[in-house]
């Protein structure tokens, strides 16, 4: 009887297997501020039952600009998981998705961009 008090305090406190893979990380870009964002569904609280054949859960994400280029914009992201919660499709309006890869290349350039955009220009 203790050691089952014991696991389930420790699943209270982030402990043991719930943490592990709860976090599934998505990568866009938008589209009119070309800037690259990254976000995170949390496997355990962000996702919903579904009742579609292929697929068991389903999120809807909403992430925004950091406005440093002076533009505002948010870029919606729907996903859809399989019953173990590996990803099956996804949609985005107002940008596009991106791999890992090509989230840290998007994000080069758009630092580059910033920097490029910050440093005054010399006169001729």
């Amino acid at each position: 009887m203790m050691n089952f008090l014991k696991r389930i305090a420790s699943f209270f406190r982030g402990g043991g297997t719930a943490s592990s893979g709860r976090y599934f990380s998505i990568y866009v870009q938008s589209r009119r501020c070309r800037e690259p964002l990254v976000g995170q569904i949390d496997l355990l609280n962000e996702v919903s039952l579904t009742e579609e054949d292929d697929s068991a859960y389903y999120t809807r994400k909403v992430l925004h600009t950091t406005g440093r280029t002076r533009c505002f914009d948010q870029v919606e992201v729907l996903v859809w998981f399989n019953k173990d919660k590996q990803l099956l499709r996804q949609e985005v309006w107002g940008g596009t998705w991106l791999s890992e890869e090509e989230y840290a290349q998007a994000e080069a350039e758009f630092q580059a961009r910033l920097i490029e955009a910050e440093t005054p220009k010399a006169e001729e």
